[in-house]
């Protein structure tokens, strides 16, 4: 098989977190479907995927409980930083890309962010077309897991 076709044949939203991944202090990145299941991964050791999917999804559902009351539509991208860490939870519907980094990492992280989030959403309007639906909520998405699989 030529390399043309080699990187054809790459799991799209698995570049989009090994791209994530290259950048300087980031400790892993992860997709999440709506559900909290793992759809693509790379971190370092210790770097426990499916516990951050758990957690960000709790933490998107609360705040999409309390946010509306201030702002319309709800939120894309949130960032919480602490003094050693740097935790990322960002929307590309229906799926959510969750980073963590060490708090060193400089802002041009937030550039690379975008960029797999726009990676993520180019992959799922070529891929699949016939699953992503306008519903009242924005998009929604029919089983991605299986489909994904």
């Amino acid at each position: 098989m030529s390399r043309i076709k080699a990187v054809k044949n790459q799991d799209k939203f698995q570049m989009a977190v090994k791209y994530l991944s290259e950048y300087a202090g980031v400790k892993g990145a992860v997709i999440a479907d709506s559900e909290g299941l793992v759809i693509a991964q790379i971190g370092t050791e210790g770097f426990d995927a499916e516990t951050f999917c758990a957690l960000a999804l709790e933490l998107s559902s609360s705040l999409d409980a309390i946010l509306p009351r201030l702002f319309q539509p709800g939120v894309e991208y949130l960032a919480i930083k602490t003094r050693q860490d740097w935790l990322t939870v960002a929307r590309s519907a229906p799926f959510l890309l969750i980073v963590s980094a060490e708090r060193t990492a400089d802002e041009l992280l937030t550039v690379r962010i975008g960029r797999a989030l726009e990676m993520i959403s180019s992959h799922l309007k070529n891929k699949y077309p016939q699953v992503i639906t306008a519903g009242s909520n924005g998009i929604k998405a029919k089983n991605m897991e299986a489909i994904h699989v």
